[in-house]
């Protein structure tokens, strides 16, 4: 992920976070990885969603700095179905599901 393309997901303008964006940039690619490895990156339409799950990340960490989660926070499906979806994609990069 480029920082250019988080910058315009978030609609910020200014450079004075460019630092803070490029830290959030390797730290959700971290977390991916860490969350479900690399086979993901054989498949190009996997490829999109993992893009997609990080920008997501990152607007949810740039957005929320707090340590704290208040009880109203739900879970977000559409990150969580990604995640499981890159998780278990070995087998169907084996059986050509996509």
């Amino acid at each position: 992920m480029k920082l250019n393309e988080i910058k315009e997901y978030l609609k910020i303008d200014e450079d004075y976070e460019d630092s803070l964006l490029n830290e959030l940039i390797e730290a959700s690619e971290v977390y991916i990885e860490s969350m479900v490895g690399e086979s993901y990156k054989a498949n190009k339409k996997l490829i999109k969603l993992a893009d997609l799950l990080q920008k997501r990340i990152i607007a949810d960490m740039y957005e929320n700095r707090s340590t704290t989660v208040g009880q109203d926070v739900k879970q977000d499906r559409i990150t969580t179905s990604i995640l499981e979806k890159l998780s278990n994609c070995t087998e169907d990069i084996k059986n050509e599901r996509f």
